[in-house]
């Protein structure tokens, strides 16, 4: 059985300008890696997609993440080791208690989360304003791991989490005081109504929306978008800024920065897995979590690629409701 890895990497951060892939081949076949000057291999497109297969002992799993909803002990196991115990997305505890900064959160006040995980960023949140929230996670491994997380951290009696399909979501009307959404909505075909529940269920007075976000315009996608699109765990449907800013402004939700974090994104990605496979030198792994450090390489890859070729953007944004 191979692994087939991406033969490069979109740089960035601190990556040194290798590719993910060929970081990946040295790890596993035991040798120092050699950074060569792209220039001096005289590549063309065409070979930026092919790949090298790492070949994996005899009787490991098939390579995760066909079914979206699964995700093995090994799976998380990286998730944690890549991007800080409890996420599934890069930014780690930091991003996120800066993502909601603004908000001014009380102890007394609720926050809705919307793409919970397991629970990494709730955490960081609570432990810094000790607010409560209320979290929604389709997924339903990740649901039960972030209730079980929450018990042990001691945090279950500040944090709700419901399973349930995003797009179905029906939400208490001016109850939060402010609302995260985490790399969701790219996932929900009818994002208009989605965004005017959201909406509707925040306080009178001030409160707050922060959103992060996958956005690409179908009328003008580069191939690495359309091989992004094909990869994704579970289907994403087209967005653009302007359509978010209008839907929000139209529901007297005052956009204050829409800020393109596309670069930030790549770098961070590619600094944690240098990082990580750095830390995997010269230790033995399972024939488990080795298949899954590949599967994962190849998913972290196209989406990083995406980005890199301007077709695929990722905003913040953050957003002000006053009534």
């Amino acid at each position: 059985m191979a692994f087939a890895l991406p033969k490069f990497f979109p740089a960035g951060g601190d990556s040194g300008g290798a590719s993910l892939g060929s970081r990946l081949h040295a790890w596993w076949n035991g040798y120092d890696l050699v950074v060569p000057d792209r220039e001096s291999l005289n590549l063309d497109d065409a070979d930026a997609g092919k790949t090298s297969d790492i070949e994996a002992a005899d009787g490991a799993a098939d390579a995760p993440g066909a079914d979206p909803n699964e995700w093995s002990a090994a799976q998380k196991e990286l998730a944690e080791a890549l991007w800080t115990p409890g996420f599934i997305v890069p930014g780690g505890p930091d991003y996120v208690q800066e993502l909601v900064g603004f908000c001014s959160l009380t102890p007394a006040e609720t926050m809705l989360e919307i793409g919970l995980g397991m629970g990494g960023g709730t955490r960081a949140i609570i432990g810094k304003f000790g607010n409560y929230v209320t979290g929604y996670e389709d997924n339903q491994a990740l649901a039960e791991e972030a209730r079980k997380q929450a018990v042990t951290h001691d945090i279950d009696g500040k944090l709700d989490v419901i399973n349930q399909p995003l797009s179905e979501i029906e939400l208490k009307k001016g109850y939060f005081r402010a609302a995260l959404i985490r790399d969701v909505l790219c996932t929900i075909e009818d994002k208009e109504a989605v965004i005017d529940e959201i909406c509707q269920s925040l306080k009178a007075g001030e409160a707050y929306m922060i959103v992060t976000d996958f956005m690409f315009d179908p009328s003008n996608m580069t191939p690495e978008v359309k091989t992004w699109i094909d990869g994704e765990r579970c289907p994403v449907y087209p967005w653009k800024i302007e359509s978010l800013k209008s839907a929000l402004e139209s529901r007297d939700v005052m956009v204050r920065i829409a800020e393109d974090e596309s670069d930030r994104y790549c770098s961070m990605v590619t600094g944690a897995w240098s990082n990580y496979l750095a830390d995997l030198k010269n230790k033995e792994v399972t024939p488990e979590l080795g298949q899954v450090v590949s599967a994962e390489a190849d998913f972290w890859s196209r989406r990083t690629a995406a980005l890199q070729s301007g077709g695929l953007r990722y905003f913040r944004i953050e957003a002000v409701k006053n009534s």
